[in-house]
């Protein structure tokens, strides 16, 4: 609520009667103007002080000299009441009074509200912050509370019908009330500044995002599903934003493929992340990524828990993540225990990273086609160290995505590294599983062939595998 919301239409036709006309004509006892001000006199004479006296349908307050007050508070029977620039008691309406400042923090003015009977709302007895509803200038109404001398309280409030003020104000305060001028009570959304020399986050911009439930609380130590999204508060009602580790111990709808950190999106939204998001990962997750600023896409499942340690197909393309539910992109050697769960893993960098036949790993090739990190398949060639090899990968099976490591349409596979000669040596000998095969450019075995000669004029003879049986640099 704006400051032209607390703004009525008085009516002063009725308030500010004549006082030169309707005073002037009653007889004594009764008004009498005096000094410049108007007295009243009661049926012994005396003059009347500290009580009301009424005229037409108004209510006026003679002070403590008996004289009429105007335009101030005026403190009754434990009650609190305001007279206006005639005088006359205000019933049914919203008066801006300039502040004392007794503390530092105080505002130029503090808002009050005269019910019908003139007296300002206040604090229950019990102290228990309580809310009235009350129209304003559109006709709308909004709940507002206020303290036991009946100021509209603003800003963080607790329960006791204390405003709270200072750098942790955002901390201990229930409910939020906007600004000095505003009060209503918040419910919903609202983005706040706060003081948080806790938070060291680059993204945090001096400001949490809080939810206020229907009864004007905050929203603490909880998580709550708000138009379809789900959202983590902090025990203090911010909004959880970037990563979230569950506590150990926690019960977590967890499958044993997910992770125990979670990510709320940025401060902006806030909301649990599902599907596909690319991120830096928390020091808590992967340190080094963290230190190195890199990004990662991760993928979490409808319950927000990341996807880790396995192959998993999404939207039937299949992609491979690590233990911290990092995507995998590019080559790798992976292990996997009986449960297909992703043991360990090492990108092939660079031609010394490249696996010997015997050595117990699997190769993948997490690629960009269809999609950055899509788990390829069949044949395809990559670049290692500069140099271009050909790969072959299983097209189905149990290990899909696998490289072949074995004989395969006659042609030798490490790993899914398929063995080729070069164009200058036009033949090459390998040794695979204990005997020597020649192999041609194509990576295509030499069946049955005598008197082939390789670039360094070299004769071979070979049998109906493809096994060397004789060598010479004499044609046979």
């Amino acid at each position: 609520m704006k400051k032209q919301k607390m703004k009525w239409i008085i009516p002063c036709a009725a308030a500010l009667f004549t006082i030169g006309a309707s005073m002037t004509s009653l007889a004594a006892p009764g008004w009498a103007q005096e000094n410049n001000s108007w007295v009243y006199y009661d049926n012994y004479g005396d003059l009347t002080t500290q009580s009301w006296r009424k005229s037409g349908n108004s209510w006026f307050y003679l002070d403590s000299d008996g004289e009429l007050a105007t335009s101030r508070i005026i403190e009754y029977d434990d009650s609190y009441y305001y007279v206006n620039s005639a005088g006359a008691m205000v019933t049914n309406e919203w008066r801006s009074i300039p502040s004392d400042y007794e503390d530092e923090d105080s505002p130029y003015t503090y808002w009050y509200y005269f019910g019908g009977n003139g007296k300002a709302y206040k604090s229950p007895n019990s102290g228990r912050t309580s809310f009235r509803s009350i129209p304003i200038s559109t006709g709308t109404s909004y709940d507002y509370a206020f303290d036991s001398e009946g100021r509209m309280l603003y800003g963080w409030v607790d329960g006791e019908s204390t405003r709270i003020t200072g750098e942790d104000a955002w901390k201990d305060g229930v409910y939020y009330c906007g600004n000095s001028d505003d009060g209503a009570q918040s419910k919903g959304w609202k983005h706040l500044k706060v003081e948080d020399d806790e938070n060291d986050t680059y993204n945090f911009d001096g400001a949490y995002w809080f939810y206020f439930k229907s009864n004007g609380k905050k929203m603490e130590d909880a998580k709550k599903t708000i138009n379809g999204k789900k959202y983590r508060f902090n025990e203090y009602g911010a909004a959880e934003s970037e990563w979230y580790e569950i506590p150990s111990g926690t019960t977590s709808t967890a499958s044993t493929a997910s992770s125990p950190n979670q990510y709320y999106n940025l401060p902006s939204q806030c909301w649990l992340a599902k599907g596909w998001f690319k991120t830096v990962p928390s020091e808590e997750i992967d340190e080094e990524g963290y230190d190195d600023g890199t990004e990662y896409w991760f993928y979490s499942d409808n319950s927000g828990d990341l996807v880790t340690s396995q192959i998993k197909s999404i939207n039937g393309i299949k992609y491979g993540f690590n233990e911290y539910g990092e995507m995998l992109h590019g080559l790798y050697k992976l292990n996997f225990d009986s449960d297909r769960r992703i043991i360990s893993y090492e990108e092939i960098e660079s031609e010394d990273d490249l696996p010997e036949a015997d050595e117990d790993c699997m190769v993948f090739y997490f690629g960009n086609s269809p999609k950055e990190g899509a788990m390829e398949t069949g044949r395809t060639t990559l670049k290692i160290d500069g140099e271009k090899y050909t790969y072959n990968f299983r097209r189905a099976g149990s290990y899909k995505g696998a490289g072949y490591n074995k004989i395969n349409d006659d042609r030798i596979y490490i790993h899914g590294r398929m063995l080729e000669a070069d164009r200058y040596e036009r033949y090459r000998v390998v040794n695979y599983n204990g005997n020597d095969y020649l192999i041609k450019t194509s990576g295509k075995i030499v069946k049955n062939r005598k008197n082939v000669k390789d670039g360094d004029d070299k004769y071979y003879i070979t049998d109906k595998n493809g096994i060397i049986i004789d060598s010479s640099y004499e044609k046979f």
